[in-house]
């Protein structure tokens, strides 16, 4: 299994483009495709969490190889949810 993106909203903020949505984790890390070509920022809050030790890589995959576009996720357990605002191009 993979850790899953549900996208709830697709906007845009001045000059950049922004996505909405809900990560569901499915093991202890994961990485999703982010759906922007380029990861800016990214803004979270936990939705339901075990834990709290959350680390976000941007532009990357969880052993830390770049990878535009992916938002890699740490530190969570199976059944976290996280929504998510990603701001990039």
């Amino acid at each position: 299994m993979a850790f899953a993106y549900t996208i709830r909203k697709k906007t845009v903020f001045g000059d950049m483009r922004v996505n909405h949505g809900v990560i569901v984790c499915d093991n202890t890390s994961g990485s999703v495709a982010s759906g922007l070509d380029v990861i800016d920022q990214v803004l979270f809050a936990p939705k339901s969490a075990s834990t709290y030790g959350v680390r976000f890589l941007i532009n990357a995959l969880p052993a830390g190889t770049a990878t535009v576009g992916t938002l890699a996720m740490s530190g969570v357990v199976s059944g976290d949810e996280y929504y998510v605002t990603v701001f990039g191009r």
